[in-house]
């Protein structure tokens, strides 16, 4: 049985989190639990996005981190090992982000019409 992973803050730091992000952790924890399905609210909506930019290099002084989390790289490795991501239709649409394409295997959803498949989990957890 499958956890649910609700993700409402998408943007937690570029170099405080460039080694473990909260998707990346997902993804991990996934690994090791034996799944977990995923529902993008709020500002982490824009990793579902399909065709954005990767995320730049971030320059401090004279070093160049260019080791930074991408979360659209790690929305692809969850949709690739089989995990259901949905990504809150109203939070899009927040953004003016309702028609933008998303990457493959993504399913739009009112996240709020979720609760009532909580059962069908393991576990709910806020991230």
């Amino acid at each position: 049985m499958a956890y649910l992973v609700i993700i409402d803050r998408g943007y937690r730091g570029s170099a405080e989190a460039q080694f473990f992000d909260a998707l990346y952790g997902v993804e991990m924890l996934g690994d090791q639990l034996g799944g977990m399905d995923v529902v993008l609210r709020g500002t982490s909506v824009t990793a579902a996005l399909d065709g954005a930019a990767p995320p730049p290099a971030l320059r401090v002084g004279p070093t160049v981190l260019n080791t930074l989390a991408d979360p659209r790289r790690s929305v692809r490795a969850l949709v690739d090992k089989g995990a259901a991501v949905y990504v809150d239709e109203p939070g899009l649409a927040a953004f003016g982000l309702e028609a933008a394409p998303l990457i493959p295997g993504v399913t739009r959803v009112d996240s709020a019409r979720m609760t009532a498949r909580w059962g069908d989990y393991a576990g709910v957890w806020f991230l």
